[in-house]
């Protein structure tokens, strides 16, 4: 049974889960589909210890295209985990119902930031 309450648009769009405690690396993931209420995303495997776990609450930034008018843009949301699926040799995914969103200026990268989405995106071809 399919309890979406809103369409989702199948996007791939870097997504950033802040470290705890400024102890580690942000972790960065890709976006699998998105909606008003929850977003799925794929996150490589090496990092499943870092991974959200069940009911956890969480602050999440989607980067969005950037735009010439408005310039580069982020979604930030609260969002809880209510969904952790690891895959055979492939991404864990993880969905998330939101809670709070807001569009907010996007942050700068880090060379980290880069580094990490760079090897995540050679998993996922």
């Amino acid at each position: 049974m399919d309890r979406r309450l809103d369409p989702r648009l199948e996007l791939q769009l870097p997504c950033h889960l802040p470290a705890l405690g400024g102890k580690s690396r942000v972790l960065v993931g890709v976006t699998a589909n998105i909606s008003r209420g929850g977003l799925l995303v794929l996150w490589n495997p090496k990092e499943a210890a870092r991974l959200p776990r069940l009911g956890e609450l969480m602050q999440l930034e989607v980067e969005l295209p950037a735009n010439h008018t408005y310039g580069r843009k982020c979604l930030y949301c609260q969002a809880t985990a209510v969904r952790v699926d690891p895959v055979d040799g492939g991404p864990i995914t993880v969905a998330f119902q939101i809670h709070q969103m807001r569009f907010r200026n996007s942050g700068s990268t880090s060379k980290e930031q880069v580094e990490s989405a760079e090897e995540f995106e050679h998993l996922l071809m």
